[in-house]
């Protein structure tokens, strides 16, 4: 009896080694997507309430308000002040044969397309640009787009055109980068 105890434990080192072999990588997977997911659902959220504040009107071009968006984010633990992420919002609206009658000429180069008539980049401009485009000419001070309704460079990519004649849509794109070169989590929320 007393032989087949040390025969069962010579044989249990090496099935645990070979468990080990499994189970670690598998573990660590596990905390990697875990982290990964924790990331996109505070990306989610920062879009969300920024996207709402900026709906409801907060003016993003006073460095105080800006304050705000970036104490959002701090609160959920993400590091936007130190260069890790990037808040970019955009008012987006269908430039319309109305639009162009207030410019004061009868047509407009971007009707019938949407548009991004203002612009606020908080963070590090440098970690991503956004996905609806990027508008050369914007006020610094305003953050209002000039010439939206000429201007080529204002159209909205990826934009469905459905937006009635005065209506706007507020969006807000976070994103944050991680340790990973070249990786990080994107999120857009839009009111």
């Amino acid at each position: 009896m007393l032989s087949r105890s040390k025969q069962a434990r010579g044989t249990t080192l090496p099935l645990y080694a070979l468990g080990a072999i499994f189970f670690v990588p598998l573990a660590i997977g596990v905390l990697l997507v875990n982290n990964s997911a924790n990331r996109n659902d505070h990306a989610n959220q920062v879009s969300r309430d920024v996207a709402s504040m900026y709906a409801q009107g907060l003016d993003f071009s006073t460095p105080s308000n800006q304050d705000i968006a970036l104490k959002v984010a701090e609160g959920l633990g993400m590091d936007i002040r130190g260069g890790k992420g990037v808040l970019i919002l955009s008012r987006i609206r269908v430039v319309h044969s109305a639009d162009c009658a207030a410019g004061g000429g009868g047509h407009c180069t971007n009707e019938g397309f949407a548009v991004i008539t203002q612009r606020y980049v908080i963070g590090n401009r440098a970690l991503r640009s956004s996905s609806f485009g990027t508008p050369t000419h914007v006020d610094p001070g305003t953050g209002n787009v000039r010439d939206w309704a000429n201007d080529v460079t204002a159209r909205a990519e990826d934009f469905p055109a459905n937006l009635k004649a005065g209506e706007s849509t507020y969006a807000a794109e976070c994103y944050l980068a991680s340790q990973e070169p070249n990786g990080g989590v994107y999120s857009r929320a839009m009111f």
